[in-house]
């Protein structure tokens, strides 16, 4: 063989093996196809100068949100479907926003004051609170919370604090922050208060009675936000019957002097007002494996006359999730004499 020969065979040779071997066709022999990518992207490494500037809560972050039931804590809310988050910083009174959802990454600088506020929205159609008290005492780094319109949209949303200062920085990469969240299931089908048959037999003499009211939940893990309660005396004489207190379950007993006294042409009303809104309201919440029964005692002093037969109703006005549209219970009895 001539050596031109050798050669051009040698050449064709190497050639059949690259092709079986970029073809994937020597695999099976332990020679994968090599793999070809973009280059791979650096890893970002903190100078001094960032360090310093992280402790002040300046920098990028890489930030983590997870939303939870707080009756269920084992089941994790869907983002963008039961709540959305939002990441924003403040200038003065003006709302920055940065980010949407779950792993993004938002910078601050010295404007922001150290701080990050997340926001969340319960969307229409979806039946939660947002437990901003909770919220509130899990997160170690939220000093504060805020009832506000970040949007403009004329809707109020809970925004949180987040303090960005003093956090541990890593040798290499962004930073990272997780924001806990906490939603309450509203319980659409409210049971609400018992009903109680008439009071007979009261006599004239002034004595004071007391009535089991209670409220009670259709399903556990559920909750509702009472905003007020009211007691109404269907009469025009003040002295017929007089409240004496009236126990409001995670408050306790109210005494009369905390009620407010108001006046129709028929009746008198006394009225407790918790809050008008989400922000206050009080979020009386029923766990699983707990009794479905939180006590309303309502305490009356009556000083009747022959043949009196008053009219009393006693109403819970509680709010409906996601839309703060009010609702009620109430139950009504005669006070006999």
């Amino acid at each position: 063989m001539k050596k031109n020969e050798k050669y051009f065979l040698g050449c064709a040779a190497v050639i059949v093996f690259l092709v079986a071997w970029f073809g994937g066709f020597l695999t099976q022999w332990g020679l994968p196809p090599p793999q070809f990518g973009a280059a791979p992207t650096p890893t970002y490494i903190p100078t001094q100068e960032d360090y310093e500037n992280y402790a002040k809560g300046i920098g990028r972050w890489n930030v983590f949100e997870t939303v939870s039931d707080s009756l269920d804590p084992a089941s994790v809310l869907t983002s963008a479907t039961n709540y959305k988050l939002y990441w924003y910083s403040r200038q003065g009174i003006e709302w920055i926003y940065h980010e949407t959802g779950n792993n993004k990454y938002v910078s601050l600088t010295p404007a922001a004051s150290g701080y990050l506020w997340v926001v969340i929205v319960i969307p229409s159609g979806q039946a939660y609170y947002v437990d901003y008290q909770k919220i509130v005492s899990t997160n170690q780094y939220i000093d504060q919370y805020q009832y506000v319109d970040t949007d403009g949209d004329g809707v109020k949303e809970f925004a949180f604090r987040y303090d960005m200062r003093n956090h541990a920085i890593p040798n290499s990469g962004y930073p990272s922050i997780t924001f806990l969240g906490f939603c309450v299931a509203y319980d659409s089908s409210f049971t609400g208060l018992n009903n109680l048959s008439n009071s007979t037999g009261i006599g004239t003499a002034t004595n004071s009675s007391f009535y089991d009211y209670y409220l009670s939940f259709s399903a556990s893990k559920t909750g509702v936000a009472i905003w007020k309660v009211e007691v109404k005396i269907t009469s025009t004489d003040e002295t017929k019957v007089k409240l004496k207190k009236l126990n409001v379950p995670g408050i306790g007993y109210l005494d009369v002097a905390m009620f407010e006294k108001l006046y129709t042409s028929t009746d008198y009303r006394y009225v407790y007002t918790i809050s008008k809104n989400f922000d206050g309201a009080l979020l009386l919440k029923y766990g699983a494996n707990t009794q479905n029964r939180f006590d309303m005692t309502l305490n009356l002093e009556y000083t009747l006359t022959a043949s009196d037969d008053i009219l009393i109703t006693l109403t819970v006005y509680y709010l409906e999730a996601q839309t703060e549209a009010g609702k009620t219970t109430s139950d009504t009895f005669y006070a006999q004499e």
